[in-house]
Formats: structure tokens, C-alpha cells, sequence
């Protein structure tokens, strides 16, 4: 039955109490999140290694779950104008129905009935849910984070995200390691420690769906007719989203033309153990975790475009040293650079995607932008899979590939994206030394410096929201990080992705 679309009334916004109490629900929830990641997602291609998938497979089960995710966001879309307007009812019933899934690929594991195509299956519909919750997830706490600290909020969230994940990682290698008989990736026995996994997986996603069910949701305004969504494509931010969803989808594409090929080529080529591979992984985390105050700070002062722009070079280099490794060392390395290049980019593009829609606009554009990325990643991920078969099966190749398209990408960028309302051009190498010399605890000294011109048509809790019609304006008291209250915004529509897949790309798979 349909609800009335969130409502007005003054007695259904969120006091000052209440939206504090939901973002720190949120840090939990992210939390047990991460931990269904690390214990779950994260190993899903080392299991596949284990069972014999083939390097086509391989290149299926990165990126067509990923492509079926993408159509989560039309399904929460569709849910959203048809059964319900409450968007938490959306994000709990896909969790739960995410759980469920891991326990029941737990039990096949268990039974010793595991094979590729059935995790394929699995993880597809694992992404479908957690794309689907992910939209309605983010059109949720887009209106509930105040717009002045989106930045350092999401920052300071992700910062324990990616711990939790590193737990995850480290608990399950350490799992499979006593679990797992030492030659199960080359004999594809075992299955017992990917069992156990799965199982925690779906115990820790049965948790998230236990506190978001407990947080609080603003009003929803609803979702925006077409012709209002085509007036949006030809206006300024229009114009920026629609580039920005064609450079997300060439970024796409090159790094997904070597991404299911980073587990094998660490478990098969260079023969690294469990607790190799899982120490490789948790590199990735720990660097995030260092980065992502700084690149926080470094958005919510000079905008995410530079930031954004920047972070592009980085990424492009992260497949080099692949092209070289020879065993754990030269991994162990590239891991620490991977999560440097990731951290900025995954931050900077969640500010390009609020700074490029309007509220009213946001659900439609970060759904056609979610199917642009999972063509993007099925495409790339083929076409990878074509350049490693005419190679012979030689991953360095591929790896090479990748990097030479990606650079291609990273010097586009700067011209498919100029520079937007309100944000100061940083020059690329002041704005670097920012990113790359931050490390933990190295405190105020690395942070951007300098003033920004202010763009004398946004204000606070005003920045985000369409034009509005006669009478249109409603929306949710914000606050401030101590508090104290920012003014209303316009609730969001839903957009999508919390950063991969069902929120996280899974950290063996994509870099």
C-alpha cells in the first residue's frame, strides 16, 4: 500500500537529538557492515581460485554481479514510487535478505557442494540487494548528514568502516590458514574455513539490518517527475553530472580490465599463502585508514573536483608494480599504494556526485550513473579476460594494459570536468604532496592551507537543493558536528552506492 511521500509537517522533521543519534547508529552499523565486507565479500574470488574457476569466470564473477547490482538502484526506484516511501524499510528488508543469502552459500560450502557458478549466482544477487539498500541508504543519510561536514562526517565513517574491514580481512585469513589444507587452492579441497566465513558474513549483515532498523529517518519528499528531470540534464550541474557519469564509466572500464586478476595472479602466480594474501589485503585498509581524514579535510576546503582530479594519477599507477612483482615484498608495497590511490577516490567522487545533482534529481542520475558503472566493469572485466587469453594466461600483461589506459583517463579528466561553482583550482603538485605525504598522525602539518572564493549563491543547508517550486520546499532540521543547528534542506531521493558493489568493491578484486 502507498504511503504518503514523507510528509511536511513540522511534527515529522528530525530534531537536533535525533540526527546525532542516527549518524552515531550509523558508525555502528557501518562497523558491522565492514565486517560482513571483510569476512565475506573479500574472499568470494579466493574461494572461486580454490574451486578452478577459469580466467573467464573469474573475469564473470568481478563484474557481472556488479552489472546486476547496477539494477538495484532502479529496483529500489520502483520501489520507492509503487510500495513504500519509507526508504529505511527498503535498506532493513534487502540486509536481511543479504544475510540470508550468506548463510544459505555457508551451508552449501559446508555440504561441500560449492562450485563457480553457484557463488557467481550468490554474488550476484548479494550485489542486487546491496546496491538496491545502498540507494536508498544514501538518499537517507544524504538528508540526514549536515551538508557543511559532509566531507570529514563520511570521512571520520569510512575511517571506521575500513578498520572493521581489516579486522574482517584479518580474521578470516587467519580462519582460512588453520582451516584450509595447505594445498586447497592447487587440489580446490577444503571449503570449511569459507563456510565459517560466510556464515559470520551473514551474522554481521544481520546485525547491520538490527541498527539501521533502529535509526531514524527524516521525511522523504519523494522523487522528482520526468519533465522536471529533463529541465535538470540541460542546466549547469546537468551538464556536469552527464560528464562526469561518462569519465566514472571510462575510469570503469580501464580498471576493470585487470581487476579479476589480482587474487589469482597473488594465490597462483606468486603462490602467497592465506595469511600473505590476507596481510596484502589489510595494507589497503590500513593506508585508507590513515588517509581519509585528510582527503575529508582536503574536500570540505578546496571541493572534490581537484581532489578528485588528482587521486585519478594516482589510481592510473596502481597496476605498475604488479607488472614487476616477484613475490610478497613488491606486493606488500603496491597494497599500501593501492589504498592511497583509493581512499582519495572514493571520498572526492561521493562530493562530485552530491555537488553534480540536485536533491530532486539526485535518484534518477546516480541510477543511470550505477548502470553506467556495472556496463563499464562487465565490459572491461570481457575484454581483460580477451587480452589475457591472447597473452597466453601472462597477467603482467593485462596489468600493463590497464595502467597505460588509465593514465589515458587521469589526463582527460581535468578537461571532461572543469572547474565548478564554488571550488578553487589547487595546483596538481601542491595538492599531492597534501595526499601523498599524509601519514597517520602526521597531524595539521599536511592539510590544505588556503582560503576558497565562496560561491555567494550557497548556503548552508541550501546547497543541495533543487530550484523549488511555489510551496515545494520542505525538508529536515540539520546540525552542525557540535550540534548546533545549520537551517532545513529538501530531503533527497535515493542515489546509489556506498563505494562498491553492495556498498564496497570487494578488496581482492578491484584496484
Amino acid at each position: 500500500m502507498n504511503e504518503r511521500p514523507g510528509g511536511s509537517g513540522r511534527s515529522e522533521r528530525l530534531g537536533p537529538e535525533e540526527v546525532q543519534r542516527g549518524l552515531r547508529l550509523s558508525v555502528a552499523e557501518g562497523a558491522a557492515f565492514a565486517i560482513m565486507v571483510g569476512l565475506g565479500e573479500t574472499y568470494i574470488i579466493a574461494d572461486a581460485v580454490r574451486l578452478g574457476a577459469s580466467t573467464l569466470m573469474l573475469g564473470l564473477l568481478v563484474s557481472l554481479p556488479l552489472f546486476v547490482g547496477s539494477l538495484g538502484p532502479f529496483l529500489c526506484l520502483r520501489l520507492l514510487a509503487r510500495v513504500t516511501k519509507r526508504r529505511r524499510r527498503i535498506v532493513v528488508a534487502a540486509n536481511v535478505l543479504q544475510a540470508l543469502n550468506l548463510v544459505a552459500l555457508a551451508a552449501v560450502e559446508l555440504a561441500g557442494a560449492g562450485t563457480p557458478t553457484l557463488l557467481l549466482a550468490a554474488y550476484a544477487l548479494h550485489q542486487l540487494l546491496g546496491q538496491a539498500a545502498g540507494t536508498a541508504w544514501t538518499s537517507w543519510f544524504g538528508d540526514l548528514i549536515p551538508a557543511e561536514v559532509r566531507g570529514s562526517y563520511v570521512a571520520r565513517r569510512n575511517r571506521v568502516v575500513y578498520g572493521a574491514i581489516g579486522v574482517g580481512i584479518l580474521v578470516g585469513g587467519l580462519l582460512l590458514q588453520w582451516l584450509e589444507p595447505a594445498d586447497s587452492i592447487a587440489s580446490g579441497t577444503g571449503g570449511i574455513g569459507f563456510a565459517l566465513l560466510f556464515a559470520l558474513a551473514g551474522i554481521a549483515r544481520g546485525i547491520s539490518a538490527l541498527l539501521s532498523a533502529r535509526t531514524p529517518e527524516p521525511p522523504f519528499a519523494g522523487m522528482s517527475t520526468g519533465p522536471r528531470v529533463r529541465r535538470f540534464l540541460f542546466t549547469e550541474r546537468g551538464t556536469r553530472a552527464r560528464r562526469l557519469i561518462l569519465l566514472v564509466f571510462a575510469i570503469q572500464f580501464t580498471v576493470y580490465l585487470s581487476s579479476p586478476f589480482y587474487t589469482p595472479f597473488m594465490l597462483e602466480d606468486l603462490q602467497l599463502s592465506y595469511v600473505e594474501f590476507t596481510v596484502a589485503s589489510l595494507m589497503v585498509m590500513g593506508v585508507k585508514v590513515g588517509i581519509l581524514p585528510s582527503i575529508g579535510r582536503a574536500i570540505d576546503q578546496f571541493g572534490p573536483r581537484s581532489t578528485f582530479c588528482m587521486t585519478l594519477i594516482l589510481l592510473a599507477l596502481v597496476p605498475l608494480p604488479w607488472v614487476f612483482a616477484t613475490g610478497f615484498w613488491v606486493i606488500f608495497a603496491a597494497q599500501c599504494f593501492s589504498g592511497l590511490a583509493w581512499g582519495g577516490y572514493e571520498v572526492s567522487l561521493f562530493g562530485l556526485l552530491v555537488g553534480s545533482s540536485y536533491r530532486g534529481t539526485r535518484a534518477q542520475v546516480s541510477a543511470v550513473q550505477q548502470l553506467a558503472n556495472g556496463s563499464a566493469q562487465l565490459l572491461g572485466a570481457m575484454a581483460g579476460a580477451g587480452i589475457v587469453a591472447l597473452a597466453s594466461g601472462d597477467l603482467r600483461v593485462i596489468f600493463a594494459v590497464s595502467c597505460a589506459a588509465r593514465l589515458l583517463v587521469a589526463f582527460a579528466a581535468p578537461i571532461v570536468l572543469p572547474a565548478g561553482i564554488g571550488e578553487t583550482s589547487v595546483g596538481p603538485h601542491r595538492l599531492l604532496l597534501r595526499v601523498v605525504g599524509f601519514r597517520s598522525g602526521g597531524g595539521i602539518a599536511l592539510r590544505p592551507v588556503g582560503g576558497l572564493t565562496e560561491d555567494p549563491e550557497v548556503e548552508v543547508g541550501l546547497d543541495d537543493e533543487d530550484p523549488p517550486d511555489d510551496g515545494e520546499l520542505v525538508g529536515a532540521d540539520l546540525v552542525r558536528g557540535d550540534g548546533s543547528e545549520v537551517g532545513s534542506a529538501e530531503p533527497s531521493d535515493a542515489r546509489g552506492d556506498e563505494s562498491n558493489g553492495s556498498r564496497h568493491a570487494p578488496p581482492g578484486s578491484t584496484r
